[in-house]
Formats: C-alpha cells, sequence, structure tokens
C-alpha cells in the first residue's frame, strides 16, 4: 500500500510543469527589480521613516511606499503577493532571483561607499 501512494506521488511529481511559469505570475526579470525597489523602500523606512517624528502612522507610511512600488511597476498588492508565494515555493527560481540581488549589491558596493565631495553652498551677500 506504501509504495503505491509514494508511486503515485512520484508519478505526480513527474508529471507537474516544473519548468514554464504560469502566465498570473510576473517574470523573474521584473521580479527581481521589484524585489530590489521593495528592499530599498523597507531600508529607507528602518533608517528614515521610523526616525521621523513628524511621521505619526509609520506602518501607514510602509504601506504607502509599497504601493507605489507597485504603481511604478504596473502591478497590484495581490499580484506581488500571489508571485511571491509562486517564486518562494520554487526554490531554484528563487535563488536567481536574489543571487541576481546579490551581484547588483555587489557590483554597486563601491559606489555606495564612495567619498563625495562636499559642496559648499553659496554665500548671498547682504546689503
Amino acid at each position: 500500500m506504501k509504495k503505491g501512494i509514494v508511486f503515485s506521488l512520484f508519478v505526480l511529481a513527474a508529471c507537474s510543469n516544473r519548468t514554464g511559469i504560469p502566465n498570473d505570475i510576473i517574470p523573474p526579470d521584473s521580479m527581481q527589480k521589484i524585489m530590489l525597489d521593495v528592499i530599498t523602500a523597507d531600508q529607507y523606512a528602518s533608517i528614515y521613516i521610523k526616525k521621523d517624528s513628524l511621521q505619526r502612522d509609520k506602518v501607514k507610511a510602509n504601506q504607502d511606499l509599497l504601493e507605489a512600488i507597485f504603481k511604478i511597476h504596473h502591478i497590484t498588492r495581490q499580484d506581488f503577493q500571489v508571485s511571491l508565494r509562486f517564486y518562494e515555493s520554487r526554490p531554484d527560481l528563487n535563488k536567481k532571483i536574489f543571487d541576481s540581488l546579490a551581484a547588483y549589491a555587489n557590483r554597486h558596493r563601491p559606489d555606495l561607499y564612495r567619498s563625495r565631495p562636499i559642496t559648499k553652498p553659496k554665500l548671498i551677500p547682504v546689503k
């Protein structure tokens, strides 16, 4: 009996389409760009919004940032969540997305830590 169950699970897994991405899922290259923006917004929120004394509702501010990202990429929150769940269920695709994000971060790390010249403000003469 157990062999029959194991065999049927094996057949079911072998017959499933593990190479294609459904049409309702955001493509991996677009998902990579969206995830980069989401991670950047999360960092911004944790550094600046959390410390902003004028920002009363910090959760709403974070949600507004996410909604702005979704609007920029022409997707909905639901599209993002469905796609995120799909990629979480597919470690092979998820790894590709996050490996490319890590490579992007490593390529741009020198830009983040590069010293920038300090510009002096222009003085306006007082008459």
